[in-house]
Parts: C-alpha cells; sequence; structure tokens
C-alpha cells in the first residue's frame, strides 16, 4: 500500500510557455529551478521582487523565467516561464495552478521511514515544501513569516485559517469582524472573492442549500496552530482530507463531512472512530452508495444495509488504487 518514492512534485513542467500561479509558499519557484537543473540550453531568470537594476535583453536565450513578474514589461518572444499570485489570461501560454504538497508527496520528500511518523510531522508543520527542510525551532517561525508575507487583510485572514472547518455565512462573519476592525460587509466580500480565486481559502457549500452557512478551508492547514490556541484535530484533519480530495464537486451535509453527488460518495471524517457512535450516526445517512469513514488510525468492519461503509486510516485511505 506504500507509494514509491519520487523526488519531483506531481505537476510536471516543460519549456512551453507556461504561467505558475499558486499561493505563497506552495513550491512555485522550487518547481522551476526543479526543472532548470536539466534545461538544456540557455536561460534567464529574473525576479520581479528583486530592487537591483535588471536588464531585459533576452536575445540569444533559449528560455526566459520572470518570477513574482508583474506584467510591468512585454512578453519576451522566446518560450517563457512566469511566476506569479496574479493569473492573468495569456494567449498561447499554459496554466499551472499549483498547490501545496498532498501527503503522498510530503511523504516522498520527508526522510521518515515510517508513514504514521511521515503523518504526525504532516499533521503538525503543515504541507508547504521549505517547512520539511528546516530545522525544527525554525518550522513555526517559517509559518509565521509566510502569514505575514501574505498581501491580504490580515484580520480577515486569521478569521478564515483560525476557523478552518467551521460553518458560517459572509453576513456572520461580518457581523464577528466589525467588532474587531473597521470594515464593511463589501470590503469583506471582496477580500474573500480574492481569496478564493487565489486558492488561498477555499469553500464548501452544503449540498442543495447554497444560502446555507458554508464551511471554509486553508491552502496550509498548519496557519491554525500559530494563530490560534484553539485546538481541534477534528478540524484539522477535516481540512486536510478536503486539500486530498480530487473532485470539483464538494458538499457536505448535516450528516456527512463531505459528499461528492457524482460517485454517491459520503465522507465522515473522524479521526478516533468509535463503533457505537458511527453506528448511530450512519443510521442518519441517505441517498449514497457508499461511505468512507477515514480515521487517524482506526480500522474496522461495520455493516449497513443500505450502502456500503468502508473505515480506513487516512495513510491507507490516500494510498489505495
Amino acid at each position: 500500500m506504500l507509494p514509491k518514492k519520487i523526488n519531483e512534485r506531481k505537476t510536471k513542467l516543460t519549456s512551453e510557455n507556461t504561467i505558475i500561479t499558486g499561493p505563497k509558499g506552495v513550491g512555485k519557484t522550487f518547481l522551476v529551478f526543479n526543472f532548470l537543473k536539466d534545461f538544456e540550453g540557455d536561460y534567464k531568470y529574473i525576479d520581479f521582487a528583486d530592487y537591483r537594476e535588471k536588464t531585459f535583453d533576452f536575445e540569444n536565450y533559449d528560455l526566459a523565467v520572470l518570477d513574482n513578474f508583474d506584467f510591468s514589461i512585454d512578453i519576451p518572444d522566446i518560450p517563457t516561464i512566469i511566476i506569479t499570485d496574479e493569473y492573468k489570461e495569456i494567449p498561447g501560454f499554459k496554466h499551472i495552478k499549483l498547490k501545496a504538497l498532498d501527503f503522498e508527496e510530503f511523504f516522498s520528500f520527508d526522510n521518515s521511514q515510517s508513514i504514521t511518523h511521515s503523518f504526525d510531522k504532516f499533521l503538525k508543520i503543515g504541507n508547504l515544501p521549505r517547512s520539511l527542510f528546516l530545522e525544527d525551532y525554525f518550522k513555526e517561525e517559517y509559518l509565521k513569516e509566510t502569514f505575514e508575507l501574505l498581501p491580504y487583510n490580515k484580520e480577515v485572514l486569521k478569521f478564515y485559517f483560525s476557523h478552518i472547518g467551521e460553518k458560517f455565512t459572509l453576513y456572520q462573519i461580518y457581523q464577528i469582524l466589525k467588532k474587531r476592525m473597521k470594515i464593511s460587509k463589501d470590503s469583506l466580500y471582496k477580500i474573500t472573492n480574492e481569496l478564493l480565486e487565489k486558492n488561498v481559502i477555499f469553500e464548501v457549500n452544503k449540498f442543495n442549500s447554497p444560502k446555507s452557512p458554508k464551511k471554509f478551508y486553508a491552502y496550509n492547514f498548519a496557519f491554525k496552530n500559530i494563530l490560534t490556541n484553539r485546538k481541534n484535530i477534528l478540524l484539522t484533519f477535516e481540512n486536510i482530507i478536503f486539500l486530498e480530495l480530487q473532485s470539483d464537486e464538494i458538499y457536505y451535509k448535516d450528516t456527512l463531512s463531505f459528499y461528492l453527488p457524482e460517485k454517491e460518495l459520503g465522507i465522515m471524517v473522524m479521526p478516533f472512530a468509535n463503533e457505537e457512535v458511527l453506528e448511530e450516526k450512519l443510521k442518519k445517512v441517505k441517498d449514497v452508495k457508499k461511505v468512507q469513514v477515514i480515521t487517524v488510525s482506526n480500522e474496522f468492519e461495520m455493516e449497513n444495509k443500505n450502502f456500503e461503509v468502508e473505515v480506513i486510516p487516512f495513510w491507507q485511505w490516500r494510498f489505495a488504487e
């Protein structure tokens, strides 16, 4: 059941015109440097966050790499890789929307031989690639530094990152935040839309009830650890599961953590599943062909006459073929 060790990201890069977007720290520049080490040809790398004087002569180069690109110059007339937080559609360019490490990638980068030890580390330090290569003391400092460098309203960000997996309407969030800061409903809605568009946060609607409160998740679940003392393994674990799901249609129900209607699949996130508690919860579930109960380490058989039930540890669920 264990994955083969890999040394590269699942996302592959070619020398074609490509624009790479994604939140801070997900490994956009690392992805490019990993590609460049095997690139046969001459390339010119320019970091637009570097204040030093730059030259924009691309003659005699086979590839241009524009990091932290702000679209202040014309795109060179050679194959170009653009790294940016802000996506703009450019004719002839492939778009890579890079996410942080999923657990399979994290495990492949980790030096641990134990998958359970690696998952414990994943839970603690999060899914940003650089965190893996820092000394323990600096891991938390790196998270704090990354949070501070995110170019968004910090109070709004802190709310979303501190309340992952909880249910709110935007109006409820506005009512809470206006007691802490000066903010209008329009400003909150604008900031939230930008965070959603840039995949800094994600929202999950209740199935067939778009006006009901939404659940919000962070692109890196470990930010919660540096922003609040309210630890909640269930909601952190739920954020992890959400990021691992490969589906465009994800909802929640009152009876299910997640519901994937195309597969008629329900997912219950229960870090430490108990057979008696689970049996009572399953009695309320309807309109599914299968329910996966994802735990930290528990595994047991559970029968149900209405649908298939699978109680499975996270690592086994993640690496199941």
